[in-house]
């Protein structure tokens, strides 16, 4: 995804920085660090320091899962990337992938294959809530994991 939306920052839990040399790595990619421990202010630091991002021109990437799932399958979809949207008045560009096809939730050991990922349309947040916001970008990414379906 840092290819395709640079220049981009990563909303991420805390504890990756801490692996060797793959948390390291992601350290040098400047992200929106949180304490997932600590809800309210992991979201009262993503919306301080996602605007400041934007603002200087940057994307925001945020798995609105905040953890891997089963390929195929979507979690409950959390609303920070939605309030961070309204309050910047930044469109959410909602995309799908096949990532957990080849990097299972709770393994390290990452599988050689092709990720496929659909861009879907923007979203503009004027008028809308963040749970409306959350549930558009949630109802496409359903219905792309649905078409996208291996035979």
């Amino acid at each position: 995804m840092q290819w395709f939306f640079q220049p981009a920052n990563f909303i991420l839990k805390r504890e990756l920085l801490w692996i060797p040399f793959f948390g390291w790595a992601l350290f040098l990619m400047r992200p929106i660090a949180i304490k997932r421990s600590r809800p309210s202010s992991a979201i009262r630091y993503v919306l301080k320091q996602g605007a400041k991002r934007l603002n200087a021109g940057n994307n925001i990437v945020i798995y609105p899962e905040g953890t891997r799932v089963v390929d195929g399958t979507l979690g409950e979809f959390k609303t920070s990337g939605a309030a961070l949207a309204i309050q910047a008045n930044a469109p959410i560009l909602p995309v799908s992938h096949n990532s957990g096809a080849h990097w299972k939730p709770s393994r390290f050991i990452i599988n050689s294959g092709i990720i496929e990922m659909q861009i879907g349309p923007k979203i503009q947040p004027e008028g809308l809530s963040a749970r409306d916001i959350t549930e558009k970008a949630r109802a496409w990414i359903a219905t792309s994991l649905e078409k996208n379906k291996p035979a």
